[in-house]
């Protein structure tokens, strides 16, 4: 299943700005954050909001001291 995972990093100087990230994400991927229960379309969105964290950094992004990364809207 493919996210639209929409991400907002917040400058301490209290600028903002959004960035998209379209991440893949199939019941395999999931297992682990389900535990024993079914596999549902909210642990699948708590894995595309990892996995989209984690290009955010790959990409070169860096964060200083006050800013935040908060997650604005994940689109299935």
């Amino acid at each position: 299943m493919q996210f639209n995972v929409i991400l907002e990093r917040r400058f301490a100087k209290n600028d903002a700005e959004e960035v998209e990230f379209l991440v893949n994400v199939d019941e395999e991927d999931c297992v682990e954050m389900a535990g024993d229960n079914d596999i549902t379309i909210k642990e699948m969105q708590k894995v595309a909001v990892e996995y989209a964290i984690g290009r955010f950094f790959k990409q070169g992004y860096v964060m200083d001291a006050g800013d935040r990364l908060l997650v604005v809207d994940i689109e299935y």
